[in-house]
């Protein structure tokens, strides 16, 4: 659905309709008054206000947790938004927590803990265990509806949040790790869980995928999103001459020039400031250098060869995050995976954009199908 004529802006209003439990009138309503991020916050605390005082639980929580989304990490407002949109989403799922449909958890990792939602099957036999996680910028309740939607297709599904994710971020502290097998593991053992789908969203395309090629108990993983290299993901949304500059600077550790000019981008884009900001957070780094060097470590080059399960990569033909030749370099890389199966998006099926915005209940059949295909592979010994 066209939204908003800014592509970013576009893609996260349709996220808030689609998945975050937003309101599609509310939404077009405050659409057209939109044209920066200051105006994004404005109407979007003025929508969550507006739904509390109603009563709209599910849908305050949406729009708060849209307000603090493009909130800097130094807005006394950030917070506030986080911790009301989490304390409204735990009204709405009272009852789930309550009876058992959702329980919580807290898996020891490093000085912390990692936050862990189970969701058992409600009858019947499960059909296997899943295990999912977000990427760069999601959290544990905007991805709720999918694990209830996997648990309702048979699975006994976990949804956790990872060092630099939700929860692990705002009130843990904990950065993030390019070793997602290490967060992967505590939940593994936690829950000791021997044989699992991984599913990884997002950024997720390259924690979940990195997981597998290490922790051996991840017999197949589905990287819903193409994030073969987060630093070259980057840059090419960046154009050749400023990502050759950065390329350039990096190398030679110009580390002052490189975050003075840095600045001054993002002085003049709201949402390279939002980018690069995000990325000093999820990385707990304090400079834009630090940050363009850590998202360098994010890179499966040298590490796809080593998956040796299954894996399921979707990708969308018009994802304006994630251009389609990082799906066919992966894909090349994967030479010793039992099996490979990829799958793109089109327009015509709504499935186009990233992580399948327009279309998700589409790509959680295409996961179900695929995990079923496995089994059934895995039981004739193929």
């Amino acid at each position: 659905m066209k939204i908003h004529d800014d592509p970013d802006l576009d893609f996260q209003l349709n996220r808030i309709v689609t998945l975050g439990g937003g309101d599609e009138e509310d939404v077009l309503e405050a659409a057209w008054r939109i044209r920066d991020l200051a105006d994004w916050k404005r109407e979007f605390l003025r929508l969550a206000a507006a739904a509390d005082d109603q009563g709209r639980t599910a849908n305050a929580a949406a729009y708060y947790r849209a307000a603090d989304f493009y909130m800097s990490p130094d807005d006394p407002d950030k917070e506030k938004a986080y911790d009301r949109s989490v304390e409204l989403f735990r009204e709405t799922a009272k009852d789930e927590f309550e009876s058992g449909g959702i329980i919580e958890a807290r898996v020891p990792y490093e000085s912390g803990f990692l936050p862990a939602w189970r969701l058992p099957v409600r009858e019947g036999v499960s059909r296997g265990t899943i295990v999912m996680h977000g990427g760069f910028d999601s959290c544990k309740e905007e991805l709720y509806p999918i694990a209830d939607s996997f648990r309702s297709l048979g699975f006994d599904t976990i949804q956790f949040e990872g060092p630099g994710q939700g929860e692990s971020l705002y009130k843990g502290k904990l950065a993030m790790t390019p070793a997602w097998e290490r967060p992967v593991a505590r939940v593994l053992d936690h829950f000791a869980i021997e044989d699992v789908t991984l599913i990884g969203l997002s950024l997720g395309g390259y924690l979940a995928p990195r997981a597998a090629a290490f922790e051996r108990r991840v017999k197949r993983v589905v990287a819903w999103g193409v994030v073969y290299d987060f630093f070259e993901t980057m840059m090419a949304t960046r154009g050749l001459i400023i990502g050759l500059g950065i390329r350039t600077l990096l190398f030679l550790r110009f580390a002052p020039i490189l975050n003075a000019l840095t600045y001054a981008q993002m002085r003049r884009n709201p949402f390279v400031k939002w980018g690069v900001e995000r990325g000093m957070l999820v990385f707990c780094v304090g400079s834009p250098y630090e940050n363009f060097r850590e998202a360098k470590r994010y890179s499966l080059k040298g590490v796809s060869d080593k998956i040796t399960g299954d894996l399921l990569l979707l990708a969308g033909s018009q994802d304006h995050l994630v251009g389609l030749p990082f799906f066919f370099r992966q894909a090349a890389e994967l030479t010793g995976a039992r099996s490979f199966t990829g799958r793109i998006f089109t327009e015509k099926e709504n499935a186009h954009t990233h992580c399948q915005m327009g279309n998700i209940p589409l790509a959680i059949q295409t996961i179900s199908a695929w995990i079923e295909e496995r089994a059934a592979s895995e039981a004739a010994g193929a």
